[in-house]
């Protein structure tokens, strides 16, 4: 296959957010996924069910229009996209329904040419007017998630077919982040017209091309899915079969793990710091998963509302939390503090700039004594009420419990509102709330995506936060693609969000995990493992057994 080189900007953007060194600096892109050799000892033999817990029921089946890891998870491996990240080194990108891609000179123009011979579940042909549904459907503000539309309504332009295998992603302006956006677990490719034909809450609308196909559903209750026969990648997948089972309490969950009623606690979640040292000690045969998390505590507040209106109240906020206690009573010491991009990425500000800030100062008299001054200074010096609302979960509970306690000793009297997700997500785009209180989470590690929610026009902008400097900044570092020059540029953005204080992001959470040993290829926990685990393509059970 001959290959041409592209601009140097794509290549060193390849090998930092999402792309191996070199790979996004060819042109034409095979698309193999690169897994690790099995020797013959570790042949994967064909077998099992791997059976996990996620804490609530999905609202929809609709992987565009919702955001969270409860639909992402179990129903993200019936569907394929045109990209995919290599679950196995998370610094590539490789090909899924695109075969290969080719970038413009002006970086305006993707070119995909799809594999041939791709079936849906129903048997009916994958086609370029598929994966162009897709794209105008990601793209639609009544169609797509709120933190898609910020990402793709300032550089999407159109997608189109040249013929039934070739389509052209044409943008407004360069993005450094569209093959991420591509390449991450929500962005699936479905069937022309599936939206409009079927209702999102009937499980006729799940037809996809991915490697499972839907088995059973049970609202609040459990998800199946079951090994695609006609899988258009040869030999694959190995698993018989999945199911995700609701469970709501965190020790529910670990009992029924012990008792190998589960394969794994959840995918990226539901183990503790205590549980895992169970584990270590009496269950040799279990595995531990531990890495980052690109997820974080939020506190948003609503800036266009009393009291949050007043920087001051703002800053109060943040100088009264104390992030130690939070990530010791709600992550049993499994987090770290960090500013408004997760730390480990290569964009956030290195430790000896965060402490600069009071909010990260150790002496808490010293900031609770500050907090109540500027609160004074707010016109609140007898203190203040503010509702705000939860979504449901133990592991959103307990950081909120520890934050409301914080603010109680300044004056910040938190009146807590719990919801399930449906609800806050109900309320935060109506914007009816002073401020709301939610584990955060991006689908991909990149700038744009945890920048969005703070530019002026934004639909995801839930706090009405607008700072023209900000986003100038941000349009800047959305169009470049070297990672040190873009690095200097989110920087500056950190600092300007560390003033103004939209939100205050109490910690930022690790990814923790059990699951039994029978398991093989299981990748290694990442940030955004929650999302992006390889649809359980190339997982295999030792002798066709999980657990």
């Amino acid at each position: 296959m001959r290959v041409r080189a592209v601009r140097s900007g794509w290549r060193q953007t390849v090998r930092r957010i999402g792309v191996a060194g070199g790979v996004l600096g060819l042109v034409m892109l095979c698309g193999l996924v690169l897994t690790p050799t099995l020797s013959v000892a570790q042949q994967a033999t064909r077998g099992g069910t791997v059976v996990w817990a996620v804490h609530e029921g999905m609202p929809t089946f609709d992987i565009h229009r919702e955001g969270s890891y409860i639909l992402a998870q179990p129903v993200g491996p019936l569907y394929n996209g045109l990209l995919t990240f290599d679950v196995y080194d998370d610094s590539k990108i490789v090909g899924d329904l695109a075969e290969r891609w080719e970038v413009s000179e002006d970086s305006k123009r993707i070119t995909f040419t799809l594999h041939k011979g791709v079936k849906f579940h129903d048997g009916s042909p994958f086609s370029c007017a598929d994966a162009k549904y897709s794209l105008d459907k990601l793209a639609d503000p009544k169609r797509s998630y709120t933190v898609f539309i910020a990402i793709l309504e300032p550089v999407f332009e159109s997608a189109t077919c040249t013929n039934d295998h070739t389509l052209v992603l044409n943008l407004k302006k360069p993005s450094a982040a569209i093959l991420s956006f591509l390449a991450n677990a929500h962005t699936v490719m479905m069937k022309a017209g599936i939206a409009e034909q079927f209702d999102a809450k009937d499980p006729k609308f799940l037809i996809g091309t991915g490697p499972f196909k839907f088995k059973s559903f049970t609202s609040g209750v459990e998800f199946r899915a079951e090994r695609n026969p006609e899988y258009w990648k040869p030999g694959l997948p190995h698993l018989d079969g999945y199911q995700a089972v609701v469970m709501s309490d965190l020790t529910k969950i670990f009992a029924s793990f012990r008792a190998r009623q589960l394969t794994m606690t959840g995918i990226g979640r539901h183990l503790e710091r205590p549980e895992a040292d169970i584990l270590k000690k009496d269950f040799p045969d279990a595995v531990v998963g531990l890495g980052p998390r690109a997820g974080w505590d939020a506190f948003v507040m609503h800036v266009g509302k009393p009291p949050f209106n007043d920087p001051r109240v703002r800053q109060a906020v943040a100088l009264a939390t104390d992030r130690e206690k939070m990530i010791e009573i709600a992550a049993e010491g499994w987090g770290v503090p960090g500013g408004y991009i997760g730390p480990h990425t290569p964009y956030g500000l290195p430790p000896e700039e965060i402490k600069r800030y009071a909010q990260f100062d150790d002496d808490m008299a010293k900031r609770q004594a500050a907090a109540k001054k500027l609160l004074a200074e707010a016109g609140y010096a007898k203190g203040v009420d503010v509702e705000v609302v939860l979504r449901r979960g133990p592991m959103y509970e307990r950081g909120a419990l520890s934050r409301q306690d914080d603010l109680k000793k300044v004056g910040i009297n938190l009146k807590i509102t719990q919801l399930d997700t449906a609800g806050l997500r109900d309320r935060q785009i109506k914007g009816d709330f002073q401020a709301y209180s939610n584990l955060s989470a991006v689908t991909f590690d990149d700038p744009d995506l945890y920048y969005a929610r703070f530019v002026c026009e934004s639909a995801f902008n839930y706090g009405k936060y607008c700072n023209p400097e900000f986003d100038k900044l941000f349009e800047a570092q959305s169009q470049t693609f070297d990672i040190q020059k873009r690095a200097e540029i989110t920087r500056k953005m950190e600092h300007v969000l560390m003033k103004d204080m939209p939100d205050d992001r109490g910690f930022y959470w690790k990814s923790s995990m059990g699951y039994w040993n029978r398991v093989k290829q299981w990748p290694q926990v990442q940030g955004t493992t929650v999302f992006n685990f390889g649809k359980f393509e190339r997982v295999w059970c030792q002798d066709g057994k999980c657990m």
